[in-house]
């Protein structure tokens, strides 16, 4: 296919939910309105890459498991893909002569995946003892559709080990036909003209640290007991969620309170923990593409200190009252109004990517101190269930505010890692002290 196509048919063509194009009997995808500036911000560190992965109760049979990834490919066609541009846009393009293979896992995760270099995926498989790792770039989708992709090459690969799945549903199997809205953009189907954009956040705090070695990426994961934790936070009234975005501004505080008063002068006020939202919860879709926005949950310093249980309470409201359909269509509406803009449109890729890394700069790393993202508990039907031993989500590596968390919870356990590009460790310290100083058991893994 000509690198042309893609533009004439995004230049005339009207804007659809759907992804898929075809032009002279050549199948490709539009990005999702949250993807489309992504490969513009990517680098070999700040890859946008994230990761699943689950630890199995036996360690991995690498000839089984490349058989699974090949079966389940064309389950996943719109994953099955690289990225392409033309001279406006990029574009997704089939892969159709190569199926994923696993491959041995790092010591530093979610680094050096080239995006941008012809004939590879945008996502990956690893392997390491009795752990299934998938490491994919924010390009392709979010977290939701990576833990189904995860889920379903577990089944596969205990399906060809033998274990009988007859009957078992909540999996994606290889003899079903991917549907249509699988592959769609949720944001366009969901997006409303004549709405008001929301507010443009202000500048936040950001931690301030000397870098660890270039290829270095640390994960500390810290692993906790689920029931005492979800019992904390119903006794301040709170989520689980909310609760742990507490803990994380509060570690801010601490950190930003203990710099020396003329510095603390110099920097931004505010403390900003950016909580990605799953907006299938709010808008039903089956879509497999990125389909999350974020609320933002803040501190300002100017009006004192914040005692831990108001920084519970404050988060609580703000967030109860943020996730709404109306306040997340607002935010919709102005990411792909913006992408419908003909100004946007006929701007060359060159000038598109230097538009996106100062409008995400701005409206993204700038206005957030640190990230924290829960992806719930993972659900995995009997007898697969019985054949996991936990789950775990790391973030992808972030320049600007150096130490992220995302979290996943596995049966009776809550599993929160840390991924950081930053020396320091005291965000980590802080975080996990202040839950075992509650009474809570933590027990603590890092990869250095």
């Amino acid at each position: 296919m000509g690198t042309l196509k893609p533009d004439a048919v995004q230049a005339t063509a009207p804007e659809l939910a759907r992804t898929e194009r075809r032009s002279d009997g050549s199948l490709w995808y539009v990005l999702d309105n949250a993807a489309a500036f992504m490969p513009a911000l990517t680098d070999r560190t700040a890859t946008l890459v994230f990761r699943v992965s689950a630890t199995l109760t036996e360690r991995i049979k690498l000839p089984a498991l490349q058989e699974a990834l090949a079966n389940l490919a064309p389950r996943f066609p719109y994953y099955r893909v690289e990225l392409r541009h033309g001279f406006f846009w990029y574009y997704l393009e089939p892969l159709l002569d190569r199926v994923p293979e696993p491959s041995a896992d790092s010591k530093f995760p979610c680094l050096n995946m080239r995006v941008r270099r012809r004939g590879h995926f945008l996502f990956r498989v690893r392997a390491y003892r009795s752990r299934i790792a998938v490491e994919f770039c924010h390009v392709l989708t979010d977290g939701y559709g990576a833990l189904v992709y995860l889920k379903a090459v577990i089944a596969e690969y205990l399906r060809l080990l033998g274990l009988d799945l007859s009957g078992v549903q909540g999996v994606f199997r290889p003899d079903e036909l991917p549907a249509p809205e699988e592959s769609e953009d949720a944001f366009k189907r969901y997006f409303k003209q004549d709405i008001p954009f929301p507010g443009v956040a202000r500048k936040a705090f950001h931690l301030h640290s000397l870098p660890l070695f270039p290829g270095q990426y640390r994960v500390i994961t810290g692993i906790m007991p689920l029931g005492p934790l979800l019992s904390l936070a119903k006794t301040r009234g709170a989520t689980l969620t909310e609760f742990l975005v507490a803990v994380y501004l509060a570690a801010l505080q601490d950190i930003y309170h203990a710099l020396p008063g003329p510095i603390r002068r110099t920097l931004h006020p505010l403390l900003s923990v950016e909580v990605p939202v799953n907006l299938r919860r709010l808008f039903p879709s089956t879509t497999m593409r990125n389909f999350s926005l974020y609320v933002l949950p803040t501190l300002d310093t100017r009006l004192g200190f914040y005692e831990f249980p108001e920084i519970v309470k404050r988060v609580h409201h703000y967030m109860q009252g943020e996730i709404d359909v109306k306040n997340i269509s607002m935010q919709i509406a102005r990411n792909v109004g913006g992408g419908r803009s003909l100004l946007v449109r006929m701007l060359p890729l060159a000038l598109k990517g230097v538009a996106a890394r100062a409008v995400y700069k701005r409206l993204g790393e700038d206005t957030f101190s640190g990230l924290f993202s829960n992806l719930g508990p993972v659900e995995l039907p009997e007898p697969l269930a019985g054949r996991v031993e936990r789950f775990d989500f790391i973030p992808a590596p972030s320049r600007q505010c150096k130490t992220t968390a995302n979290a996943v919870s596995w049966k009776d356990r809550l599993f929160i890692s840390f991924g950081s590009l930053a020396l320091s460790t005291e965000l980590e310290r802080l975080f996990f002290s202040r839950i075992a100083g509650m009474g809570v058991t933590v027990s603590v893994e890092s990869n250095l």
